[in-house]
């Protein structure tokens, strides 16, 4: 939804204070509640304490419009607060307590209804059921849905087709999702599919590694110049570091970790900057021997990390440091302790370069 400077303002300060849209009706204003639900999906995405309490005003903000479609559409939003909270039964007490009112409604509605149920039964690992339902949210809706809508549909379905252990389709849908969707929608889409991208490649070829990396590329170019989305690029840059290592092009991997380490060293989260970081020194020492180049530059990114960075835990400042130690005393095992050392934390996108660098 793109949304004029004053209807903008008005979102931001619902969002800070989600009473002050019922004390002024500002429900009823046109769009609020479109750019509201958005509000509240992204926080749910990004596990804010305040997406549960935002979702649950988005209900009774629609309930007091009194339009039937915004009222499932609000329990639909809810519903997904509580999924991204792990709050799976009370995710299904709110779907089954507005779903005879969903269905009887409209094809929109009833395509809204199931792609939530699909998101929920994807999360209960249940996914043949979870592609049964989101292939019915498609067929519900068909030309009525917009690209926007299809690509949250696609979002959803790329998790189970990947539970499924459909890798191909998985990666499609995900890629697919990049590109249907608009711009405005709720940025953890564009931040979430990204790493679900670098999960769908594991165990899969190279060209898996290929598709997905002409997508992320693809979505790279679609995004250039948009202004204040350094996270979003830097999460794709990471990823596409890790599918050009899969590939064989070092240059290009090495090329995108820097990117994305340029990015992220400012302003992205610890643990991002401390799994990218090793990543790009995991990519150099593969093949190091002592003084050499690359090992060099390998410990200079982690220097540059613990100067930069003041807000590192202990755990991963002492083992940044140790990394530190092992490039310089034992560069033959440096791969496997960077590989290790990765695997001991949980990063937004996850390591590959393990499991393959290169086509052989």
């Amino acid at each position: 939804m793109k949304t004029h400077k004053a209807l903008h303002q008005v979102l931001t300060q619902a969002e800070k204070e989600p009473r002050l849209a019922l004390d002024k009706g500002w429900f009823q204003k046109p769009g609020f509640c479109d750019g509201f639900f958005d509000r509240c999906e992204h926080q749910a995405f990004m596990i804010a304490p305040a997406a549960l309490e935002l979702a649950r005003r988005a209900v009774e903000m629609a309930e007091l419009h009194g339009d039937p479609h915004l009222i499932h559409r609000g329990h639909g939003v809810l519903a997904h607060a509580y999924i991204a909270r792990v709050d799976y039964f009370w995710a299904r007490k709110v779907l089954d307590g507005v779903r005879d009112q969903a269905l009887a409604c409209c094809r929109r509605c009833r395509s809204d209804w199931f792609r939530r149920d699909g998101d929920l039964l994807g999360e209960l690992r249940q996914p043949v059921e979870a592609l049964r339902v989101l292939n019915q949210s498609l067929r519900e809706g068909g030309s009525l849905l917009d690209p926007d809508t299809v690509g949250r549909i696609y979002f959803v379905r790329g998790i189970a087709y990947h539970h499924d252990g459909q890798r191909a389709r998985a990666i499609r849908d995900a890629g697919r999702t990049l590109l249907e969707l608009s711009l405005d929608s709720p940025r953890g889409f564009f931040l979430d599919t990204p790493a679900l991208l670098a999960i769908y490649v594991g165990g899969g070829g190279i060209e898996d590694d290929r598709v997905a990396l002409e997508f992320l590329e693809r979505f790279l170019l679609r995004i250039r110049g948009v202004r204040r989305w350094q996270d979003v690029r830097a999460r794709a840059a990471w990823v596409a570091g890790h599918l050009y290592a899969r590939i064989g092009d070092m240059r290009r991997a090495l090329d995108r970790f820097e990117t994305a380490l340029g990015k992220l060293l400012t302003d992205g989260l610890a643990r991002e900057i401390v799994a990218v970081t090793i990543d790009a020194a995991q990519l150099r020492s593969r093949h190091a021997a002592p003084l050499d180049d690359s090992l060099r530059m390998a410990s200079g990114a982690i220097d540059r990390c613990l100067n930069r960075r003041s807000d590192l835990s202990d755990d991963h400042r002492r083992g940044l440091e140790e990394m530190k130690n092992v490039l310089k005393v034992y560069p033959e095992s440096a791969f496997g302790e960077l590989e290790a050392f990765r695997k001991s934390f949980i990063a937004p996108v996850p390591g590959r370069l393990g499991e393959r660098i290169g086509p052989d």
